[in-house]
């Protein structure tokens, strides 16, 4: 016997170099764009900045109202945010409401963005709206405008707003909040 012969179709199967060249050329192709969306994500979304609560209490008062401190309604009603909440803001002026939140972590302010945009979102919305929501980096803007009311929510870093008013004062809530850098992306 000389040797058997094995048919062509069960030799054994040698890896294709050409195959292992093209996976390694695919995957750095794919980091490669993935550090590119990774860069430009970086460039264009800047974190915001938190306002803190000394900030925030000029602001109100440099636009003729007058900010109270309100933390300890908030902590006589919860008892997570005795732990949490370091100092809330607030005014009320005509149909203008207004309270910004200081805390110690951003996962609580993110909790206080999500219960007043749900707030938001179960009491005004209607069919005939003017709804934004911008998330980036370290914030979330959320606002809505029914055409009587304009509501606003937003998530910077450790800190909340939630500010509402009758749609044609809007501009009074805006001008505080692009004051502290809130409201733009």
């Amino acid at each position: 016997m000389k040797g058997l012969s094995i048919p062509h179709h069960m030799s054994p199967v040698k890896p294709a170099k050409k195959d292992i060249k093209g996976f390694i050329t695919l995957i750095v192709v794919l980091l490669l764009f993935g550090i590119l969306i990774f860069g430009i994500l970086e460039l264009t979304t800047k974190p915001k900045t938190p306002a803190t609560s000394e900030q925030v209490w000029n602001t109100i008062v440099a636009q003729g109202y007058e900010p109270e401190d309100i933390s300890d309604k908030y902590h006589s009603q919860d008892t997570e945010s005795k732990n949490s909440l370091l100092k809330c803001i607030a005014f009320e002026n005509s149909d203008v409401h207004f309270e910004f939140f200081e805390l110690n972590n951003d996962s609580m302010a993110q909790n206080i963005y999500s219960q007043f945009h749900r707030k938001i979102v179960d009491n005004y919305h209607a069919s005939h709206i003017i709804e934004t929501e911008n998330k980036q980096a370290n914030f979330v803007i959320y606002t809505l405008d029914n055409g009587e009311k304009y509501n606003v929510a937003i998530c910077v870093g450790n800190t909340a707003v939630y500010a509402n008013c009758d749609s044609k004062n809007k501009d009074k809530i805006n001008i505080i909040l692009d004051t502290i850098d809130y409201l733009k992306a």
